[in-house]
Parts: structure tokens; sequence; C-alpha cells
């Protein structure tokens, strides 16, 4: 009676997935996942025959893809190598426990893809670069990044049938040497996360030989793990059995983030080559501007900076930053060092926003920076063809050579327009016409923009720009106000944690101006009817206001 249910449930998350997928194809987290049974999956399999069990931590997430045989991405469901590994039974592996595993430590991670490449009974020399599993693993893995999407990691479990002849087993720390490296190579990832598994079962004579070079590999970003101890199937004593597979992700999970952590310590291999160049074409690129609330005077006094980053502005491996130099970088505070560079910066909510929002929503993928804000800045040296408005232009087209969407603008300003009456009675009408130029300039006409209205101000007009900011009337414009918020000792910058209270109030604001991806066809067909009709009010409000 339970079935028709479970088929029903089945079908609905397929659907759910199809759907899903528009939105989330490019902001893929991958993870290759390749070698021979015990990586494909013989969990549950007893004489050929599957028993079709599939644990909680296995079980099939919205979060969670897989690269099927037809190189087509699906909702990842037991067992994920049906498809590839075809000549024998498959069961439940390690890979889905992995991967619920991880989305559970670290949900800022976004959607999970999983390419399956393991054939079981395959030797290591199979693996060879040039040899047919080695192409068919180098071919899925670009079909995989096609689309957009990070490759993140590739879990390696391969070794029982190198355990036969001390021939083998001689060679193959060699061997497996030889094809880490040369996997690495050809996707240009020098610094790519290996978590490999030392044999748990012993298939042949030398089994302990090849443990022993196993345990004994020493790369740069791998760690193993030693799967010696986990149950094993009855009677052939070879494969893991479904609880073996589960406790096998959970390890696997761990390692991988242990790596993690140690490319977080150095900044120069964290975001080594092969990571930025692959997360180029699938970022959400934001664009920071304004003055020096926006760029950041979170624990600075006296122009020190106390070094005092809170835990949600640490470094994540889903936030870049657009250097001055116009290279991305994995974005460290304070985020704004090299472009607002006549006083010292410390923490502004940049950081904050990016980790909010993809602790909210992680479908928004990798969050490219681009922090373009200058402390003391008058909105009148914000207007379109002077050398701060070229500037962001510029640095929002360098953004998006190497692919990516610019979600939205952050805008922190005002303060200095506060000194004399002429200036705050003018800021309306120059913000908005900064507004409208950016996103006419951007080719972006209901690009989000999401501003602060003042905690502070440099004169007697506060009130006066407050207003002005608070009576802002645009589509898609959103505003937060920061009044209330604690400032540093000169009465006039956020703190520390004001910065990172901010930064939150930011991401829902932005949240909160975007449609939901989960969205059906005919309501993506009303979405863009709503966005052709902004896009003529927007046109409308440029004529208006250039009249006036």
């Amino acid at each position: 009676m339970l079935r028709v249910p479970m088929l029903i449930l089945r079908v609905y998350l397929v659907i759910s997935a199809t759907i899903y997928l528009t939105d989330v194809a490019a902001n893929k987290s991958i993870f290759i996942l390749a070698g021979q049974s015990n990586m494909s999956g013989r969990g549950g399999v007893v004489n050929l025959t599957w028993d079709q069990f599939i644990p909680r931590e296995s079980s099939s997430n919205p979060a969670i893809l897989r690269l099927a045989a037809n190189l087509t991405w699906e909702l990842a469901i037991e067992p994920i190598h049906r498809d590839i590994d075809v000549s024998k039974v498959c069961g439940v592996g390690p890979g889905m426990a992995f991967a619920n595993s991880l989305l559970k430590q670290v949900p800022v991670i976004g959607v999970v893809g999983l390419v399956p490449c393991a054939i079981g009974g395959t030797n290591i020399n199979e693996w060879v670069r040039g040899g047919v599993l080695y192409n068919q693993m180098m071919g899925r893995i670009r079909v995989a990044v096609k689309d957009g999407g990070i490759i993140r990691g590739l879990l390696w479990y391969q070794g029982e049938s190198d355990t036969l002849t001390v021939e083998d087993a001689r060679a193959y720390n060699r061997r497996l040497h030889n094809f880490f490296v040369d996997v690495r190579a050809d996707l240009h990832i020098p610094h790519l996360p290996i978590v490999q598994v030392a044999l748990a079962s012993i298939s042949g004579p030398y089994t302990d030989m090849v443990r022993e070079a196993q345990l004994g590999m020493k790369l740069v970003n791998l760690k193993t793990v030693d799967a010696m101890g986990l149950s094993v199937q009855e009677p052939e004593r070879l494969h893991l059995t479904t609880p073996a597979q589960v406790s096998l992700g959970n390890m696997l999970t761990n390692a991988f983030l242990s790596i993690n952590n140690e490319m977080e310590k150095n900044t120069s291999q964290f975001i080594g080559v092969g990571t930025v160049a692959n997360a180029a074409p699938s970022k959400s690129i934001f664009l920071l501007a304004g003055q020096s609330n926006m760029s950041g005077r979170g624990g600075v006094i006296n122009n020190t900076w106390d070094n005092y980053i809170p835990p949600e502005c640490t470094p994540n491996l889903s936030i870049l930053r657009l250097s001055a130099d116009l290279n991305w970088q994995l974005a460290t505070e304070p985020l704004h060092r090299d472009i607002d560079t006549t006083r010292a910066c410390g923490i502004g909510p940049g950081m904050v926003f990016a980790s909010s929002l993809l602790q909210k929503d992680s479908s928004i993928g990798v969050v490219g920076l681009v922090p373009c804000a200058v402390g003391g800045t008058n909105i009148s040296e914000w207007a379109q063809g002077g050398e701060l408005y070229k500037q962001l232009i510029k640095r929002a087209e360098a953004a998006l050579e190497g692919g990516g969407i610019i979600r939205g603008l952050l805008w922190y300003q005002g303060e200095s327009d506060t000194v004399n009456r002429e200036d705050a009675e003018a800021y309306k009408m120059r913000l908005q016409n900064f507004f409208l130029h950016v996103r006419a300039d951007l080719l972006l006409p209901v690009l989000p923009v999401i501003q602060v209205a003042l905690a502070s101000g440099e004169g007697p007009y506060v009130e006066m720009v407050r207003e002005a900011q608070l009576g802002m009337d645009l589509i898609n414009l959103r505003t937060v106000d920061a009044n209330g918020l604690s400032l540093e000792p000169d009465g006039l910058h956020l703190t520390t944690p004001s910065q990172v209270s901010l930064g939150k109030m930011l991401a829902n604001a932005f949240l909160q101006s975007r449609p939901s991806s989960l969205t059906s066809n005919s309501s993506s067909k009303s979405q863009n009817v709503v966005t052709n009709l902004l896009g003529m009010l927007f046109f409308v409000q440029i004529f208006y206001y250039s009249y006036l």
C-alpha cells in the first residue's frame, strides 16, 4: 500500500527538481565521485539484488543533484551510480550521505552537484591518463561545468583490484600519485581538494601493501580517510554495508572541510587560479558604493583598525571580491582596503551581507562583491561623468568579463550632504538621477537597489537627507534604516556589531526584492511580463526626471 504514495513522492521530487534547475544550474558546488565498486555503492546488495533500503542520511534533497549518464542534471536519488556502473547491481554508496552531511554542516555551500564516475572491478592502471575511464571522467566533468558551477573536490575510493599481484601493489603509490596530479593538471585546478579512502576490506594478499601506499600518500590538499573497521557485507566481505557507507559519507565530509579550513589559512593557495576561473561564469555580482560607512570603519579608532573580524565576516569559499587591479580573489576584510585608500578601512556590511545571503538562499551561488565606496564623498561627486561614477561603471563592467550577473547595488552615502542646506535640499533629485543613470549605463532597467538611510551625519541637516532617502520612490528600490545602530566614538561611523546588523538587514531587503527561484513556467512568463512593464516604467522615469 505504501508503494503508490512513495511513487507519487518521487515524481513530485523529480518535478520540483526540474523546476529548481532553471535557476541553480550555474551555482552548483561540484564533486567528482570516482574509483570502483565501494564508491559506486554496493550497500544493501546481496546476491546481485539491492534491498532498496535508503537510510535517512542518503535520502533525496532538492539541493543535491547528480549528472546522469545522458549528461543532464537531475535530482540525485540512490543508487546514484545506477546508470554509470552498469555491469553490476548498484546500491547505496557514500555520495548522498556526503552531500547531505556537507549541506547540514555548511549550508552556504549551495546546491551540490555530484558527478558519479566510479566503475566496479577496475585497476588503477585503467584510470591512467588517456585511458577510457579517465577520458570518460574528464568528459563528464567538462559537461558538469559547462553551464556554470565550481569543482570543489574529488572523492576517490579504489584499490581493491590492485591487491591481487605484488607488481600492482608495489606500483600503486606511484600510479595513484600520477593520477591525482594529472587530474589537477587537466582541470587547471592545481590545488583541487582530494579525499581518498584507504581500503576497508581484504581483497587479495597484498591489501596491506596497497593500504600503506594510500595512507602514505603525500600531496597538497589531499586527505585520506581510513575505512578499515567499517562493517562489510556477508558473506563476500568485500563491500561496505549501508550503515558503513553512511559513516563513510560523514568521514568524507569532515575530511573535505578539514582541507577547506587549511586552505582558508593560506589565502594565496585558497584562491588558486582554477577555483576562481571556475567561479567566474556563475557569480552573483553585487556593487558596493557610497562613502565610509559602506567601505567600512567598524573597529577603526584614531585611523587604526583593531583587526577584529567577527564570525559573520570570516572568509568563505563562495564569496569573492574584485580587487583594485580588477582581479577576482577570496573576499577578506577589510573589503575596501585597496579602494578607499585615504583612510584606514575596517569592517563594513559587505561580507555579512554575502554570508547572510548564502545562508538564507544557497541557490544564489558564488557571490562576487565589487567594492567601490570612497569615504567623505558628496552625492554630486557620484554624478554621471564624474570620476567616482566612471570608476563604478568600469569596475562593474570588468566584473562581468569573466561571466556572472549583476544582482544588485548596495548604497550607503549621504553623511557629507548634511553639512549645508543646498546639498541637503538637492539630495533627493541627485540621488534619483544617480540610480537611474547607473541602471541605464549598465542596461539593467530594473536593477535592485538597496540603500541605507543615515545613522549619522557630518552636519546639521541629517534629518533633511534622511527624509529624502526614506521618501525615495523608485522601481525595485528598498531602503533600510540604520538609525539607532551604535556608532564609534567619533559619532559618525558604525561599530563592528552595527555593521554586522546592517549586513543582515541588507540581505533581508534584497531577498524581499527578488522573486522566488522556485517558479513554474507559467509564473516565469508572468514575471517576464512584469519585467517588461517595469522596464517601460523605468524609461518613463528617465524621461520625467530629465525634464524636471
